[in-house]
């Protein structure tokens, strides 16, 4: 007999996941680990709790409190849609790469204390100190010859080899590198790295030792003595013992492992980190926002960036001595847009101490991404140097870049795997590069915006590049098939520049150059310079520019080595600019009354000009006011004649004159005989204004709230 058991269907209902919020202070008397951490009132005490968890749950929010600083490190081992950000009132919270010391010690300015980790910087009052070195800052030993594993210079010997061989090395390398060292021994006039360098530099560029005690002799120098486990320091003035001082010793702020994605980081201030403040450093690390946080003091990096679709908005960057913000590996799709970078990469021998250092932002080789919205001030190397395919890079404010290196830009871009990126309405200002550490006569004429080696089918567009003397728009070598269109460039050496040399195979061809306007604002500048035109003048189209040379109307543009033309004569030399204008208004070049109007701002600007009449650079007169769209420019040349005041019918007025009409904040009068009283009414025939013995020579001002013409 057959017996038929029954099948159970047993369904087991899981409760579904919820998320969870934790509270961490370093400061709440309460707080303490053992707590689940759940609420303000019982917070855990550190990172320890969150870096034990296996995985946080979908969408957990771990909250730090507002004033409190943790140094520590948060390591994420996974999670998915986690929130970090901050309770309470006050300072936002504060994650530390560094330690504090006290206790020091010292005689003659020179202050030691003992400490136990290595020391990988040094900040006082939260300023970085400077690792002392030798020579002191702004003076230079000299290479006679290097490779990439050593140098020699006959200057090393007459010195010990002892602290020879415990100091390190940093050289400059090229124009827009210095490269850092230890040394692994020395002999004589030779020094050898303990890592090779990346690039030769030829005799005669600079280099510097630092790192040993013996050269502490200045004030803000430190020294770690890593053998008998002292720090050193020699303040400008007074007691590091009054001073808050602090050593940076851990890594990362927040790491992330490649089992994080949609992380988001709100309102959290990073400080002092070795590597840097946040990380995200694996492929699968997508879709993370970092926004309202502030980066300071980090070695390497404020944002190290290696996954996709990251978005970084409304950040600080400060002090930052690499890169404030790295975009590399698979970096797609990042938006970068309204942070705010100051003074970054202030130091030679700081950062990742290679050819990739010293910039605000930097793009390697990455697709995608749109940086946009951004204030830069103060670089030691490039502003933004975006280098890949279809980046949009728009509407950043530069200023004050290449404070340390040559031979890189306030944007730039480099290499044939760097092809339609777009460059359009960013201003650029004060980044005329740094020459120290150059060979004699080596002086590289840094660009404001640089297409670097074969860089292609990329777009510079109503830009505007101004408060320079370098070049203004830089096209090297092998570049072809770009569009440089729209832009302004209100002084430079050389507005224009074509660097078309042999050196690469690749012909510069395909180029657009046009609707620009370029002004020289010094004698001796040029508008164009066009290198290598042995072959013809097969560049592209350039025409429907306006020009403006006020000072020597023969040095339009210039043929190296030795060629200057005149307008006239460049455009029946090359064909080039059939159509465009040069010198359209008279100069006196000992009363300049040019004029570059700007307008950095997302809506459009209304500019008064007065009661003069303002030409442009292509010809057209302007009167009373006219509008700049946003982040677009204008230069006007104001002339001494006054605007002419017509009736409707175009036909001009008899009798005494008062413009503009319409009028709301002031009018100005033109007659041929002295008035002797003004009076003023309105379109309903009521007195607005009353004047005794009017100056055709003072505009008069009208009360306010008045909108109706006279």
């Amino acid at each position: 007999m057959l017996r038929i058991l029954p099948i159970l269907t047993i369904m087991v209902i899981a409760p579904k996941a919820s998320s969870t919020n934790y509270y961490i202070s370093s400061s709440d008397i309460r707080a303490n680990d053992s707590n689940p951490g759940t609420s303000p009132l019982a917070p855990w005490k550190s990172f320890s709790p969150v870096n034990s968890k296996a995985s946080l749950a979908t969408g957990d929010t771990i909250f730090l409190k507002r004033g409190d600083t943790f140094r520590e490190q948060m390591n994420l081992k996974a999670g998915r849609n986690l929130v970090i950000t901050a309770y309470g009132t006050g300072e936002l919270p504060v994650i530390s790469g560094a330690d504090q010391v006290a206790s020091w010690t010292g005689e003659d300015g020179i202050y030691q204390v003992k400490f136990s980790k290595q020391a990988l910087n040094f900040f006082v009052n939260h300023k970085e100190q400077v690792l002392a070195r030798f020579p002191d800052e702004g003076s230079y030993l000299t290479v006679d010859q290097a490779t990439n594993d050593y140098l020699q210079d006959a200057a090393l010997g007459s010195m010990d080899l002892a602290t020879l061989n415990q100091s390190q090395v940093c050289v400059h390398t090229a124009q827009w590198c210095w490269e850092k060292s230890g040394i692994v021994s020395a002999s004589g006039n030779k020094i050898n790295y303990l890592h090779p360098t990346l690039r030769v530099p030829t005799a005669g560029y600079g280099y510097f030792l630092y790192g040993h005690l013996s050269y502490l002799n200045t004030g803000k120098e430190w020294v770690y003595d890593s053998i008998n486990q002292l720090l050193y320091y020699k303040p400008v003035s007074g007691n590091p013992n009054t001073m808050t001082c602090e050593v940076t010793v851990r890594a990362y702020g927040i790491l992330p492992s490649k089992s994080v994605t949609g992380l988001h980081i709100s309102q959290i201030a990073f400080a002092k980190q070795g590597e840097s403040g946040v990380a995200l450093p694996y492929p699968e690390n997508e879709n993370f926002k970092i926004d309202q946080c502030r980066f300071e003091g980090q070695y390497q990096h404020g944002v190290d960036i290696q996954g996709r679709y990251a978005e970084i908005s409304n950040c600080t960057f400060r002090e930052v001595d690499g890169l404030a913000l790295f975009i590399h590996g698979t970096g797609f799709g990042a938006r970068i847009h309204h942070n705010t970078f100051r003074n970054i990469g202030p130091f030679r021998n700081s950062g990742i101490g290679q050819e990739i250092n010293l910039s605000a932002i930097k793009g390697a080789f990455v697709d995608s991404c749109h940086i946009h919205h951004n204030d830069i001030d103060s670089t030691g190397y490039c502003g933004i140097a975006m280098d890949g395919k279809y980046n949009l890079i728009e509407r950043n404010i530069i200023r004050n870049a290449m404070l340390i290196n040559n031979d890189g830009a306030g944007l730039k871009s480099f290499g044939s795997g760097s092809q339609y990126n777009i460059y359009q309405n960013n201003f650029i200002s004060l980044s005329d590069g740094n020459p120290e550490g150059n060979p004699p006569g080596t002086h590289f004429s840094t660009p404001a915006i640089y297409l670097d080696f074969s860089v292609s089918r990329c777009t510079i567009q109503e830009n505007t590049i101004y408060d320079r003397t370098q070049r203004g728009i830089f096209l090297n070598s092998g570049t072809h098939d770009n569009t440089v269109t729209g832009n302004v460039v209100y002084g430079a050496n050389y507005c224009l520049d074509f660097n078309g040399n042999p050196i690469l195979p690749t012909p510069m061809t395909g180029m657009t150059v046009k609707n620009n306007y370029f002004m020289v604002k010094t004698s001796g500048d040029y508008l164009i310079r066009m290198l290598d035109n042995t072959g013809g003048y097969h560049q592209g189209e350039i025409d429907y520019n306006c020009y403006f040379q006020p000072y020597n109307p023969s040095l339009f543009a210039f043929l190296p080595p030795s060629t200057s033309l005149a307008f006239s004569t460049w455009k029946s030399t090359t064909g080039f600019d059939q159509h465009s204008k040069s010198n359209t208004v008279s100069w006196n070049p000992s009363k300049p009354t040019d004029t570059l109007f700007i307008n950095p701002s997302d809506n459009p600007l209304t500019i008064k000009l007065g009661p003069n009449k303002y030409t442009d650079l292509s010809g057209e007169d302007l009167c009373g006011s006219f509008t700049l769209q946003p982040y677009t420019s204008r230069i006007l040349i104001k002339s001494s004649t006054l605007c002419i005041p017509t009736r409707m019918n175009g036909k001009p007025r008899s009798g005494p004159e008062v413009f503009p009409n319409p009028a709301t904040s002031f009018i100005q009068i033109r007659s041929e005989e002295a008035i002797k009283e003004l009076v003023l009414t309105d379109l309903n025939g009521r007195q607005v204004l009353k004047v005794s013995h009017p100056s055709a020579e003072t505009p008069i001002g009208l009360p306010a709230g008045l909108g109706q013409g006279m």
